[in-house]
């Protein structure tokens, strides 16, 4: 039974994990596109900057989910 529990929850994490990356790419993609408009090219090294950094902190934060 304890498998079972373990198993779902790890999961249900993934996807819960999943939608929550999905959400905040759409936002820094939004906020991009908001910002190339209105300052121009320079704005799109920012972008790049914030995408990197959030799979960054995601893959991280997996990696210690996966190690408890």
């Amino acid at each position: 039974m304890k498998f079972l529990r373990s198993a779902g929850e790890a999961v249900v994490g993934l996807f819960v994990g999943d939608w929550v990356q999905s959400a905040i790419v759409l936002v820094i993609l939004g906020a991009g596109w908001l910002a190339v408009s209105r300052l121009g090219a320079a704005a799109l090294v920012v972008l790049v900057l914030l995408l990197a950094g959030q799979l960054v902190w995601f893959a991280r934060a997996e990696a210690q989910r996966s190690k408890r």
